[in-house]
C-alpha cells in the first residue's frame, strides 16, 4: 500500500526566515496543525467490483409483485396489451425487468408478506377476471374483430400486414375488373360493326358464312374477316342447308341444267355438278341387253324403298299389284360409266349387228355408222 501525503497551508504564509522543511518531532506530532495527511491508495492495490446478476426480483424485503407467465416463448413487449391501461382505470401497474411482465397492484404495500414475498393486494390480482381474460387472449388468440385496446404490438402488427393484403387484393381485383370491362366494350363495338356489315347487304347468304365461322369456332374479329372476305369476292361459303339443297334440286327437276346454273350464279345455290351429287332419286341400273334378275330386284328395291315405310303402315296387306305404263325415253345414244356399254339403241338389233361395248373410239365410230346405215335404231321406249 503507497501512502501520499499533501499539506493544506490553511493559515497565513510564514514569516521570512522561518525554515519550513525542518522535520516534524514526535511532540510536535500531538500539536494541532493546520496540515492533514489523506492516505490514498494505488490503482494496482484496489479490488474490481463485481456486479450482481440483473433479475426480476426486487430489493429484499420490497414486494415482488405479481409475475405474468407467458408460453410458446412469447414476449410481453408485444404480447401485452398496454392501451388498455389509457381505455380502462386497470387495478394494477406494469413493469417489464429482464423481459419479465410483473403487474403491481394499485394498494400494493410495497413490503413483502408474512409468508411469500408478495403483498396481499398483489396476490388477489391472480383472480382478477379482466387480468385473466388478458392473458387468456395472449396465450389462445384473440378474436379479429375484437377493439384494437385488447390487441398486443404483435397483434396489431398481425392485423396490419392482413389488412394490407386486402387492399392489395381488392386494387389488383378492381384494376383486373377495368381490364375486363375494357375487353369486353372492345367485343361490343366488333358486335355492332358485325350488325352494320350485315345491314349493309352487301354479302349474300351470310346465314352461311355466320355458320361457317362458328363451325370452326371463329371469334367475333375473324367472323369480321370472312365478312369483309365475302364483300368484295374473295371469299365464297360453301356450307348448304337441306332446304338449300332441295330448291337447287327444284330448280335442277323442273327447269335443267340452265335454271339450275342460273339459282348458282344468281342467288348462291348448289353448283350443277353438285347438285347431281345430291339427287335424292335412287339410281335405277339400267340393261343394254336382257336385264338378269339381279338387276330387276335392285331396280324394285330402289324405287320402292322410299314407300315401303307408307304401305307397311296401311297394316297387314296381302298382296299389291304394280301397274307401269309406257315411259317414252328420248332418242340419243347415253354411256354407262359403271358399265361402260352404250345406252339408247334398241333392243332387237343393238346387241346383234354391232358391239355396245365401248373400249375406244373406233366403237363410237361403228355404232353411229350402223345407225347412219339404218342396221340399228334409236330406242324410242323404256322396258321393265
Amino acid at each position: 500500500m503507497t501512502y501520499l501525503t499533501t499539506f493544506h497551508r490553511t493559515a497565513a504564509s510564514a514569516p521570512e526566515g522561518i525554515d519550513t522543511s525542518s522535520k516534524i518531532t514526535d511532540t510536535e506530532a500531538d500539536v494541532p496543525s493546520d496540515d492533514e495527511i489523506i492516505e490514498i491508495m494505488s490503482p494496482a492495490a484496489q479490488k474490481p467490483q463485481v456486479k450482481a446478476p440483473l433479475n426480476p426480483v426486487l430489493r429484499n424485503g420490497f414486494c415482488e409483485g405479481h409475475t405474468v407467465k407467458l408460453s410458446n416463448g412469447q414476449s410481453p413487449h408485444g404480447s401485452y396489451p398496454f392501451a388498455l391501461h389509457d381505455r380502462f382505470s386497470l387495478p394494477w401497474n406494469y413493469a417489464v425487468l429482464n423481459g419479465v411482465l410483473i403487474l403491481f397492484s394499485r394498494g400494493c404495500r410495497r413490503l413483502q408478506g408474512s409468508v411469500t414475498r408478495t403483498c396481499q393486494p398483489c396476490q388477489d390480482l391472480r383472480n382478477n377476471k379482466f387480468l385473466e381474460g388478458i392473458v387468456m387472449r395472449i396465450e389462445y388468440g384473440i378474436a379479429e374483430n375484437t377493439p384494437f385496446a385488447f390487441h398486443g404490438i404483435n397483434g396489431l402488427i398481425e392485423l396490419l400486414n392482413r389488412k394490407n393484403e386486402h387492399i392489395e387484393f381488392h386494387r389488383l381485383r378492381g384494376l383486373n375488373q377495368a381490364r375486363n370491362l375494357l375487353r369486353k366494350a372492345t367485343v361490343l363495338d366488333d358486335y355492332k360493326r358485325f350488325l352494320v356489315a350485315i345491314a349493309s347487304g352487301k354479302v349474300q347468304r351470310v346465314d352461311a358464312l355466320i355458320r361457317v365461322a362458328l363451325g370452326q369456332n371463329k371469334g367475333i374479329v375473324a367472323i369480321l374477316n370472312l365478312f369483309e372476305s365475302a364483300a368484295i369476292g374473295l371469299y365464297h361459303p360453301k356450307s348448304f342447308t337441306e332446304k338449300e339443297e332441295m330448291k337447287s334440286l327444284l330448280l335442277w327437276r323442273m327447269g335443267g341444267n340452265r335454271l339450275a346454273t342460273f339459282g348458282n350464279k344468281a342467288l348462291g345455290l348448289l353448283s350443277l355438278p353438285t347438285v347431281r351429287t345430291r339427287s335424292i332419286v335412287p339410281p335405277i341400273i339400267p340393261s343394254h341387253a336382257l336385264p338378269t334378275i339381279i338387276e330387276i330386284e335392285a331396280n324394285i328395291n330402289a324405287s320402292f324403298e322410299s314407300v315401303l315405310d307408307v304401305v307397311q303402315g296401311q297394316g297387314q296387306i296381302l298382296h299389291a299389284v304394280l301397274m307401269f305404263d309406257e315411259i317414252a325415253a328420248e332418242k340419243r345414244i347415253r354411256l354407262d360409266r359403271n358399265q361402260r356399254y352404250f345406252l339408247g339403241v334398241c333392243r332387237e338389233h343393238g346387241h346383234k349387228k354391232v358391239s355396245l361395248e365401248f373400249v375406244n373410239g373406233e366403237d363410237l365410230e361403228e355404232l353411229f355408222q350402223a345407225l347412219d346405215d339404218g342396221d340399228v335404231h334409236f330406242a324410242a321406249e323404256v322396258n321393265f
